[in-house]
Order: C-alpha cells, then sequence, then structure tokens
C-alpha cells in the first residue's frame, strides 16, 4: 500500500470521525436540556440557546477524548509475554500548536456568544416593571409601589411573599439583603443573581408564554447561597398571570388591604406576620391559633407579654411595649439569654411596628394583654374608634415557667 493511500485513508478516517463527534455532540446538546425546566423568559430562550452551543462543543471533545482513550487501551496493551518499554516519544510541535490553536478558537467564540447574550440580558428595556426585592434569613419579600390615591404626591407601597408579574412585560428587579449574601434563583427564568450587604443588584427579564401553561403561573425563588440553618426553606414563588388586567385585579386588591386595614390593631399586627412578609416565622417559634411557626434560630414568642412585663422591663428598664418596639427596630440592643445577635433591622415601618407590638403584648400565657397600644394618627384605620392610649405594662403572672423553655426576644 502506498504513502498515497494511506493518506487518504486516513484523511477518510478524520472526517468520518470528525462528523460522529459533532453528531454526538448535537444529541448531547439537545437531548441534556430536555430535563430543564420550561423556558419561561425571553431571556431563558437565549441562554439555553448559548447552553446548546457549549454542550455541542463539550459533547464532541467529551467523546473524542473517551474515544482515543479506549482506543488506546485496547490499541497500545501490553501483549503477553511482552515486557520491553514503550517507544521512547519525545513529543510534537505539530500537535501541540493543534491543540493549542483548537481550545484558543473555541474560548473566543464562546466569549463572543456570552457576551452578546449577557448585553441582550442586561440591556434596559421600555417600560419595566420596578420591584424591589429584599432577601433575609430564611425569606424574599417583594415591595411594590404607586402613586396613593389620598395623597397625589406621595407613594403607597406594600409587601408581598409573591413576585407577581404578567407576560410581555420587561421587570426590573433592585434587590438588597438585610443580613449575610444570598442568591436570588428561579430555575424557570434561568438566571441567578447575588444580594450583597451594602449594595443592590438588579435583575432584568421579560415573562414569555409556555406552551400547555395554565395561567397564572407559578415558578419557584430559591436562594442558591448557602446563608444558615434554614437555607433550604427560603423560598418564594413568582406568579405570571397571563393578562394586565389580570395582574392589575390582584395589585388593586392588594392596594385595598393597605388602604383599608383592620381597625384593631391587635388583629392589624397579627395579619402583618401572618402574611410573612418580615422573616419573623423563619426564625422564632410561636404557636397559636392562627400561627404555626418553628424558627431554627431565634427564640420562642409564645408568653413573650408576660416577660416583656417583668424580667424583661427589669433587666432593660423599659415599659413592656417600649421593649417590644426596641426588639423591632434595635434588636441587639438586648440579647435574650442563650441568643446571639443574629437578627437584622428589618426597617419595618413605624405603623406596621406598632401594630406587631400591639399583637405582641396579648402573647401572654393567661391570654390577656399585658401592655396596651395607641397607634399613631396616621396610622389609625378610618372611621376606627380610638384605641386606648396607654403603654404601660398591667400586672404579669411569674416568668418562671415562661423561663423554662427558649426565652423570646
Amino acid at each position: 500500500m502506498n504513502s498515497s493511500n494511506v493518506s487518504s485513508r486516513t484523511v477518510i478516517t478524520l472526517i468520518v470521525v470528525g462528523v460522529l463527534l459533532i453528531a454526538g455532540g448535537f444529541i448531547i446538546s439537545q437531548a441534556t436540556p430536555l430535563i430543564f425546566p420550561v423556558e419561561a423568559s425571553a431571556e431563558s430562550t437565549q441562554i439555553d440557546q448559548l447552553f446548546r452551543v457549549a454542550l455541542l462543543i463539550g459533547g464532541a471533545i467529551f467523546l473524542l477524548v473517551q474515544g482515543v482513550l479506549i482506543y488506546s487501551v485496547w490499541r497500545f496493551r501490553a501483549r503477553p509475554g511482552d515486557t520491553t518499554d514503550g517507544p521512547p516519544i519525545h513529543g510534537s510541535t505539530t500537535l501541540e500548536i493543534v491543540w493549542t490553536a483548537i481550545p484558543a478558537v473555541i474560548v473566543m467564540v464562546l466569549t463572543i456568544l456570552s457576551y452578546q447574550v449577557w448585553s441582550s440580558i442586561q440591556s434596559v428595556k421600555e417600560d419595566e416593571q420596578l420591584v424591589q426585592v429584599t432577601g433575609a434569613r430564611f425569606n424574599w419579600a417583594f415591595t411594590y409601589s404607586t402613586p396613593d390615591p389620598r395623597d397625589a404626591a406621595a407613594e403607597l407601597t406594600f409587601k408581598s411573599t409573591e413576585l407577581h408579574i404578567y407576560l410581555g412585560r420587561p421587570v426590573l428587579l433592585k434587590m438588597q439583603t438585610q443580613d449575610v449574601i444570598h442568591s436570588f434563583w428561579v430555575p424557570a427564568l434561568r438566571m441567578k443573581q447575588d444580594l450583597l450587604p451594602g449594595r443592590t443588584t438588579e435583575y432584568r427579564f421579560t415573562p414569555v408564554a409556555v406552551e400547555g401553561e395554565t395561567y397564572p403561573a407559578r415558578y419557584p425563588v430559591k436562594c442558591a447561597e448557602l446563608c444558615g440553618a434554614a437555607h433550604g426553606e427560603m423560598i418564594a414563588w413568582v406568579v405570571v398571570h397571563e393578562t394586565e388586567a389580570d395582574y392589575a385585579a390582584w395589585f388593586d386588591q392588594e392596594v385595598d388591604k393597605v388602604l383599608n386595614p383592620p381597625a384593631d390593631p391587635v388583629l392589624r399586627g397579627e395579619s402583618i406576620l401572618a402574611s410573612q412578609v418580615y422573616p419573623c416565622h423563619t426564625c422564632h417559634v410561636l404557636s397559636t391559633d392562627t400561627l404555626q411557626w418553628d424558627g431554627k434560630v431565634g427564640p420562642a414568642l409564645n408568653g413573650v407579654a408576660d416577660r416583656a412585663a417583668t424580667s424583661r422591663a427589669n433587666a432593660t428598664g423599659l415599659a413592656a411595649a417600649d421593649y417590644l418596639y426596641q426588639s423591632i427596630h434595635e434588636p441587639g440592643a438586648y440579647l435574650v439569654p442563650g441568643y446571639s445577635n443574629l437578627m437584622p433591622q428589618l426597617g419595618i415601618p413605624e405603623c406596621e411596628a406598632w401594630s406587631i407590638v400591639a399583637y405582641l403584648c396579648t402573647l401572654s400565657d393567661s391570654g390577656a394583654p399585658t401592655c396596651t397600644v395607641e397607634l399613631p394618627a396616621q396610622c389609625q384605620a378610618a372611621g376606627a374608634p380610638p384605641v386606648e392610649a396607654t403603654a404601660e405594662a398591667t400586672e404579669a403572672p411569674a416568668e418562671a415557667a415562661a423561663e423554662a423553655t427558649p426565652a423570646s426576644s
């Protein structure tokens, strides 16, 4: 067999192997994403397309390496009785140039494609829906704003534990953390963005229709950065409405709750805690007819009214209501024995803070409030009777039994 025949056969073999490798990489690139969640945003489609390109290249290289390895194990195996050394091959300059140039070209191509996708994702869209996102161990909260119908110069804001959006409208999330690093990750949107202490990070996407999906559709939000004992429970939901009218119906309902809160501050405080817009439920323990919390790192709140009126009042010199208010706004001012300073300053508005205090005042062993709170005038519900104006503690039972379990803040 002459050299020309050998050369021709080698070329044909290389061509066939190359085609098989590309075909194998293509199959891997098309098959692997089938196990992914749905593509619920315009950005997820771009990201998956880029990922398929990377999988095609990576799959072909994987098959090449494994194929050469298997061939070498079979072709150059030691024969029975062969105890000689292998040939002393020093190297091949041509081969080294090839396997350096090809990866360099691949990296350059992937860099260009990745930059194009990144630029498209980061570009400012027209008519973006702005939502503020707050991460705190171990809770997500989403803040919406709209002009206040009571005052044209003011804004009305409200919080939700769900991110509500609608198809076709671009969304801009401005995200902050109240404690440690968190990572906002929605698998259906594909993107992931860290929340960094002291900084505001942004996350842009445009929800798109998914074939066969029932609306409103719900997609989980997860924290992808280990943030503490209940990290795995830090889950919220993205709720995608089909039309702007459907979204507006939900939005108007939430605005009405802000404009017409319960007249009783105790009920108002209970409803705020039940809404879980603040991460109290993720850290504290509380068991009532309406609230069942099983926190991991904070003290129990059952009987907190009794302790606020007795041992906490003696330790801090504050009246029960004032101590509870301080515990919300300055959680590190007094630390419950046995607990470290983990609670962040949550920035709870005054009206909500005093409503929560009013509810906490009722968490006594007897069920009778140990303190009452008068809400500031701007916090009074329309037409509501004035609340008794006292923040003084009444007599509370001895707390020996209460201190037998982890104490409340």
